[in-house]
């Protein structure tokens, strides 16, 4: 989507603009003095530029993304690099982002700039919404234009974490106040990690640790278990759907972090998905892509533990 360029906001200064350079243009080609008349049509000229230039130069402007990730989380900073053949604003719309200013600042090629986006709700992103505007060159008057600039690689905005249901203790656990538990150690090491608190001291890896420089540990094969079943219901309101997505997201991680096998439920556009998630990151991938289903309704919706 280009759209046409149009003058920004407030637009009573080009009315009052044309009138005042009308009203010298005449006086100044009636007046019948030679230097008058060159003044005023050097006057005339410049304003000209000033007010109706810019609107050349944006249609001219060429703004696309060069680089941008493929993961983010609503509500946190994403950077993106922008290139443009020309200093220009720009302002995000969707996903949102601020006020920025990209393009060369010297030279006339189109060089990099770091720009900041702010996703406000989780979701796939394949195009890059934005205003772009210049007054150049005089800065007289701001002109502007919603441009649709497409990503390099799809952008998956997973939700922000939340709060998650409440998960039964495992039976290995006992009542407390521990937030994590560290299962214990069982079957052939297949690995080392980072040292969490609860490891077994006597699996500490020394020569890992001494090449990585953190204390790491050897992982243990643990016994199958059965995996848990989360199924995720998005209401059709949007507001309430980020709710239970995030509900969602918070309940998967809590599963994770305890090394439980989780499968998650989710409806897409395709239709509904059922299958396992290894990290925070497929599932936040998962819950970007969901969407409400047709015969959820606002009560319906939420986080179901199945099994």
């Amino acid at each position: 989507m280009n759209r046409w360029v149009r003058p920004a906001r407030p637009r009573s200064p080009i009315a009052v603009a044309v009138a005042v350079i009308a009203t010298w243009w005449l006086v100044a080609h009636n007046s019948g003095a030679g230097w008058v008349q060159a003044i005023g049509d050097a006057v005339f000229g410049t304003l000209l530029i000033g007010i109706v230039g810019p609107s050349v130069v944006l249609a001219r402007a060429r703004v696309r993304v060069s680089a941008a990730p493929i993961d983010g989380t609503a509500g946190l900073p994403l950077d993106v690099e922008v290139e443009a053949s020309t200093r220009v604003r720009v302002i995000g719309i969707h996903p949102h982002g601020p006020e920025a200013f990209v393009g060369p600042v010297r030279s006339g090629r189109s060089t990099d700039a770091g720009y900041t986006l702010i996703p406000s709700h989780r979701g796939v992103y394949d195009w890059l919404t934005v205003d772009v505007a210049t007054a150049a060159p005089f800065g007289l008057q701001w002109w502007t234009r919603r441009m649709s600039l497409p990503l390099p690689a799809t952008l998956h905005v997973a939700p922000r974490r939340g709060q998650p249901i409440p998960l039964p203790f495992r039976d290995l656990e006992h009542t407390g106040e521990s937030v994590r538990r560290t299962p214990a150690d069982a079957g052939e090491p297949r690995g080392v990690r980072p040292y969490r608190a609860g490891d077994n001291r006597r699996h500490v890896h020394w020569p890992a640790t001494a090449h990585a420089r953190e204390l790491m540990v050897r992982e243990m094969e643990r016994p199958t278990a059965e995996p848990v079943t989360i199924q995720v219901s998005l209401p059709p309101d949007r507001e309430e759907a980020e709710r239970v997505a995030e509900q969602a997201l918070a309940t998967v991680v809590q599963l994770l972090d305890r090394d439980t096998a989780v499968v998650l439920g989710t409806t897409e556009l395709d239709g509904a998905v059922v299958a396992p998630v290894e990290d925070r990151r497929e599932a936040g991938r998962r819950l970007a892509l969901a969407v409400g289903a047709a015969d959820v309704s606002a009560e319906a919706g939420g986080v179901r533990m199945l099994s």
